[in-house]
């Protein structure tokens, strides 16, 4: 059995100063993500801009993670806490938030002008335990793609600062059958892993900072632990076809509206002051499909 490899994509200078992809990177992306669901593009996001970011966010995670009522994915033993991104101009980057490369692929694989409707993070802290194979959302699903996460490390990732852990090709069957209803946060059913892992069994990516990851709402994925004394920050935004029927959005400071380039995204917004408080815990969110 051959081990499954992520595709990654690293951006050509021309791709870099024209902010559009050629032909045969598009062509690779786009193959990847109808066999993978998912795929990596290696230089796409300016590394300032996630030194500035991550310098804020370690000392807010850390406040955050001593405080018994944050939200833990998936309990206490996976060091995994929720944390929302700073909602300042100063740190509202568009190359993090409506990604001229990623939405291109996107687009590609759901039509033009996708929705952006989330915007969040989580945090990574020393742990032993790690999180069942999981698919992000629960409800009764389309057979089809319907939405992709764009997850974004602070910092360079490894299996020994937790890189994610993804079941490549996981996407293709999936819709609310393979749940575990009867176990916590409802993972993937043990059954359907094993018959995966003799297909295709997980793999556990490292990758450079300044890479991005587009992943199919419906890959099997997890969080693993992190053996290091560092936090590690991923940060993550949604993006859903012109179609699709929901409420959910994402949380802007009111003093950059209209002053943000989302390119071909459609932004949803609740634009907030400045005296909103982003840290107040993990925010509700609902990415159900609406009848």
């Amino acid at each position: 059995m051959t081990q499954p490899t992520l595709t990654i994509i690293k951006l050509t200078p021309e791709e870099l100063s024209t902010r559009k992809l050629n032909s045969h990177n598009l062509q690779a992306a786009l193959q990847a993500l109808h066999q993978d669901g998912i795929l990596a593009l290696e230089n796409a996001v300016n590394t300032s801009h996630l030194d500035k970011l991550n310098e804020r966010m370690i000392p807010e995670a850390k406040r955050l993670y001593a405080n018994t009522n944050t939200h833990r994915n998936f309990g206490p033993d996976t060091g995994n806490i929720q944390q929302e991104p700073v909602v300042e101009k100063d740190f509202i980057f568009e190359d993090i938030l409506a990604n001229p490369w990623a939405t291109s692929i996107i687009e590609h694989m759901i039509g033009p002008t996708p929705q952006l409707r989330f915007y969040s993070a989580n945090t990574a802290f020393k742990a032993t335990g790690r999180q069942p194979p999981h698919v992000d959302v629960e409800f009764k699903m389309p057979r089809m793609p319907f939405g992709y996460c764009i997850n974004i490390n602070l910092v360079s990732t490894s299996p020994e600062n937790g890189a994610t852990e993804f079941w490549l090709g996981s996407h293709t069957d999936t819709d609310e059958t393979v749940f575990d209803r009867q176990a916590n946060n409802e993972p993937i059913k043990s059954e359907l892993l094993e018959q995966r892992r003799k297909i295709s069994p997980p793999i556990q990516p490292g990758l450079p900072k300044g890479s991005l990851i587009i992943r199919d709402l419906r890959l099997w994925h997890a969080g693993m632990p992190n053996r290091t004394d560092e936090p590690r920050v991923m940060l993550v935004s949604i993006q859903f076809p012109s179609w699709y029927r929901s409420d959910q959005t994402l949380v802007l400071p009111r003093v950059l509206e209209g002053k943000i380039d989302f390119g071909r995204t459609v932004p949803y917004v609740k634009w907030v002051g400045e005296d909103y408080d982003y840290l107040q815990g993990a925010h509700d969110h609902d990415l159900t499909l609406k009848p």
